[in-house]
């Protein structure tokens, strides 16, 4: 639980994987090496950060508000709309002007709650700056994003009209969840009494998908060989969780045993340590985040999207490899590094009890024992720390 990073991640092994001992019995996985810095905890507000929200939010946040609610209610609206005109069956594909108007209307909706969310400007780049260039490269059948929070989603909702790999549990969330199927989203279950079932995942249509259950993965392999606009282009967070995004964890390799070109996409939002707002969605409340996001007078959301990563043939025939070679990609352009983490070595640092519990449960698990929780000495900007309250396992 020291601070070295995997450099070499290329012979790095799925979560699932687990070494064999010459009796032929098979040992637990080892505890993964954390950063110096905490990666799933947000860096901490100021005491001026905190006066600045009062002050702005004071008169940002009601406005914000109303305009959010109005605009995803727009939405939902909408969506129900297209869906009752032409088809409510959302696993299926759509007709291509009932797929265009349900993205379109999404799009703006996204781009309004963004707006609403204090992302006011988003600096886009390309990794190709020739757009007569960018329009050569092949179809990708399926976008990678680092995951950050809502922002990215939002953004590729806004420039690409995509859907996306989500929790089941977002289902329930007021507005996001109805839309979220509307836009065709795969949705997965995590949940501890479903472990058995924890790969049986269906997608957004889960009363009218039919009575066999397929593989998160079966699904993604679907709209990966779909032809281009059968479905929403799909996009991915492969890291499976949020974090603070200073690092890079684990890839998780579903989106990658498609063995077809892929685009990846990066996303930073830089902040102020000394007046401003970490706007990375991690280990927090999601309302008292939201609301945290609408007192800032701008927050900030850098995207660059990177050339289409084509696989070589080795690639196309070892998911983990083309998995590890594209963060590692990523990783340079962000210039980070990467880490052997999960959303389980997450959970620990959550601020439910429940959550913990849970944490705890399953590193057990997937190491035989609880490890003792890290140490951190220094924060995201690199600054030193004597003690980290939130490394202490509650």
């Amino acid at each position: 639980y020291g601070a070295k990073p995997i450099v070499d991640s290329a012979n790095m092994t799925t979560p699932s994987s687990s070494s064999s001992s010459g009796d032929g019995k098979k040992n637990k996985a080892e505890p993964p090496l954390f950063p110096p810095f905490n990666p799933f905890v947000r860096h901490p507000t100021s005491l001026i950060g905190k006066i600045k929200m009062v002050v702005f939010g004071s008169f940002l946040v009601p406005i914000r508000i109303f305009g959010t609610i109005a605009s995803l209610s727009s939405c939902l609206i909408w969506c129900k709309m297209c869906c009752s005109i032409w088809s409510n069956d959302v696993s299926k594909p759509y007709t291509r002007i009932h797929r265009k108007l349900v993205q379109g209307g999404c799009a703006i909706t996204a781009r309004l709650v963004l707006f609403f969310y204090g992302f006011t400007w988003i600096d886009v780049t390309y990794e190709i700056d020739d757009p007569i260039e960018r329009q050569k490269e092949p179809y990708p059948s399926v976008i990678v994003v680092n995951h950050l929070g809502f922002a990215e989603l939002l953004y590729l909702i806004w420039s690409d009209g995509c859907c996306f790999v989500s929790k089941d549990t977002n289902r329930k969330l007021p507005f996001i969840g109805k839309i979220a199927e509307a836009l065709q989203s795969i949705f997965i279950d995590r949940a501890p009494e479903q472990e058995k079932d924890k790969n049986k995942d269906v997608s957004s249509s889960s009363s009218n998908y039919g009575t066999k259950e397929r593989t998160t993965t079966d699904i993604i392999l679907e709209r990966a060989h779909s032809p281009p606009g059968t479905w929403p282009p799909l996009a991915v967070c492969p890291e499976g969780t949020t974090h603070t995004g200073n690092c890079l964890i684990r890839f998780a390799t579903g989106a990658f045993r498609c063995g077809r070109p892929i685009q990846p996409v990066i996303v930073t939002s830089p902040f102020s340590p000394v007046h401003g707002y970490d706007t990375s969605f991690s280990c927090v409340n999601i309302f008292l985040h939201i609301i945290g996001l609408m007192t800032q007078p701008m927050n900030s959301l850098h995207v660059k999207h990177l050339a289409v990563y084509i696989p070589n043939d080795a690639e196309k025939s070892d998911p983990i490899l083309y998995a590890n070679n594209v963060r590692k990609k990523m990783a340079n352009e962000l210039d980070v590094k990467c880490y052997d983490l999960t959303w389980v070595d997450k959970l620990r640092f959550e601020p439910s009890e429940k959550s913990r519990e849970l944490g705890r449960k399953k590193t057990a698990e997937k190491y035989g024992f609880v490890p003792p929780m890290p140490t951190f000495t220094q924060d995201a900007f690199g600054n030193p720390i004597t003690n980290d309250d939130s490394s202490k396992d509650k």
